[in-house]
């Protein structure tokens, strides 16, 4: 499995510096945001010229488009057309978002499915999978309501990005080592970074750096190399937007180094 990294990291820079600084720190892959105010490293209906330039430019870096990031989208349902014909354009194969909705709300979680299995419908018929991630105060958020999920949806076309640190914060302090099995054969995409205690934020920066949390990675990692299909796993961090690049840097360096052993 090889390391790769979200632009989310550089969202305060433009794509260049993102992909530069990615590709030097040693990551193979990105997952490309296009999240306005947090990441704007992909604009929605330009013309074909500008998404070749794009798959250009990281083909050059030698950077696969893991995924197409989309966080905080989804509700804005024909912005998240666009957003599935971007992806297309470029030729990244999933689009990841988070699934909304409230937790432990029925309808809310029924709402959430049904919102999901409509877009799928449309990503399909542009070739494109949607990577939902459980997410800490969302619809679906811990293991057992992702399992659920799962079995609603079409499977062809919607899959889990995985994302250890939130099953970790959900109420019940799930060790994802230890439950990942329940949904391994749903992943489709793979989230990684550490994190310090189980509140519901996910804390600092500097929390987040492999080996400077309470994660067990190691664990972890050898449950995720065992996914069959997965390629990648993405490293993630948040709060680095207004950080100066050469601390982000060290951020995306450190958690290489940490994480390499692991997955190799």
């Amino acid at each position: 499995m090889e390391l790769g990294c979200s632009t989310i990291l550089y969202g305060g820079y433009n794509l260049e510096v993102a992909m530069e600084r990615i590709r030097a720190a040693g990551y193979r892959a990105i997952e490309l945001c296009c999240i306005p105010g947090m990441a704007p490293h992909l604009d929605i209906g330009e013309s074909d010229a500008y998404y070749r330039d794009i798959r250009r430019r990281a083909a050059n870096h030698q950077l696969a488009i893991e995924s197409l990031g989309a966080s905080g989208n989804l509700d804005d349902g024909d912005r998240f057309l666009h957003i599935l014909d971007a992806a297309a354009s470029v030729s990244a194969p999933v689009v990841t978002t988070g699934p909304g909705g409230i937790p432990d709300d029925e309808k809310s979680f029924t709402a959430t499915v049904d919102k999901i299995n409509a877009l799928a419908v449309r990503a399909a018929r542009r070739g494109v999978r949607l990577s939902i991630k459980p997410h800490v105060g969302n619809a679906v958020y811990n293991t057992e309501t992702a399992f659920r999920f799962m079995q609603r949806v079409d499977r062809r076309w919607v899959g889990i990005n995985y994302d250890a640190t939130h099953v970790w914060r959900s109420p019940q302090r799930e060790v994802p080592g230890e439950s990942i099995d329940r949904i391994s054969e749903y992943i489709l995409s793979l989230r990684i970074r550490d994190v310090k205690g189980r509140q519901t934020a996910i804390g600092p920066v500097e929390n987040q750096v492999a080996g400077q949390g309470d994660m067990n990675l190691h664990a972890q990692a050898i449950a995720f190399r065992k996914i069959p299909g997965l390629k990648h796993a993405v490293l993630e961090i948040v709060g680095t937007r207004d950080m100066d690049v050469g601390d982000i840097d060290s951020v995306l360096r450190r958690s290489f180094d940490y994480f390499l052993p692991l997955f190799k």
